[in-house]
């Protein structure tokens, strides 16, 4: 006899439980130390039994789940989301990035600035690679750029005078090496803070570009890159950026803004 088929308006298809426990109420109770059934015969009849048990189970628990409510599977299908695994973003490799003296600045219609970032960089972390090209990221919150200050910029060859800074916060530096031709594009993001000791604090100027071994120009600015050549690490990159006003009147006012400023700096890529 097979178990009986019951629906509901509330879990449609399932067993009724009733009739299950009725089909296999005749296993036989034994004694201590007696055991059920005799011979060969008992030891498989009531693996079969067994069997059939966990099988009309298991249809118990999917005709329940065929008669859930829409609600009542949304909510099902939400935990399963919830309990899977999160993905993480998986390391190919990791990269230094070391800033060297060769850099120059503008901004506006200003000269050119020299400037030596040497003893600057950060560490940073291959993400993923499609053939030759790989795709780093840089932790911002690690990245040091030397500020820009009388002991590492000169204008027309005289140092900036103190006690006039310029300090560099990162916010962003990602992009693609290809290891190939040398060719590298980096997303640079930061903001250029301009102090004059305890006398005089700027709004911070916003400087996002991407700086790129293929140079890069602009309405007024323009530079030249120059790409990793034979296995050296050592590029070049520039970059131009649209620079908004900072709400700064003075600085405002002082540098032209809005206006363009260019960034050359010059680096070495370690990759391991």
């Amino acid at each position: 006899m097979k178990p009986s088929v019951v629906t509901n308006s509330h879990h449609g298809l399932f067993l009724n439980p009733r009739r299950v426990s009725q089909r296999y109420s005749v296993v036989p109770q034994c004694a201590a130390g007696e055991r059920v059934g005799s011979g060969t015969d008992s030891g498989a009849g009531y693996s079969r039994r067994r069997s059939e048990i966990i099988k009309d189970a298991c249809m118990i628990g999917i005709g329940y789940l065929m008669g859930l409510q829409p609600s009542s599977a949304r909510a099902a299908e939400d935990l399963v989301t919830t309990l899977e695994p999160v993905a993480q973003t998986a390391t190919v490799g990791d990269v230094v990035l070391s800033t060297l003296n060769d850099c120059s600045l503008a901004v506006s219609v200003y000269p050119k600035f020299s400037y030596n970032a040497s003893g600057g960089g950060g560490r940073g972390r291959v993400v993923s690679q499609e053939g030759d090209i790989l795709h780093v990221e840089f932790d911002a919150k690690t990245l040091n750029i030397p500020p820009i200050d009388y002991a590492s910029t000169k204008v027309i060859g005289v140092p900036i005078p103190p006690p006039l800074q310029i300090r560099i916060i990162p916010k962003e530096l990602k992009g693609t090496v290809n290891r190939r031709t040398g060719e590298t594009n980096l997303n640079f993001d930061a903001l250029f803070q301009f102090d004059a000791g305890s006398l005089y604090h700027a709004k911070p100027l916003s400087v996002a570009t991407t700086l790129s071994t293929e140079g890069s120009s602009g309405t007024l600015l323009r530079g030249s890159g120059a790409r990793m050549m034979n296995g050296s690490g050592k590029a070049k990159l520039a970059g131009v950026a649209q620079v908004p006003k900072t709400g700064d009147g003075f600085l405002d006012s002082f540098l032209l803004l809005p206006s363009e400023a260019l960034a050359v700096l010059s680096a070495d890529l370690t990759f391991t």
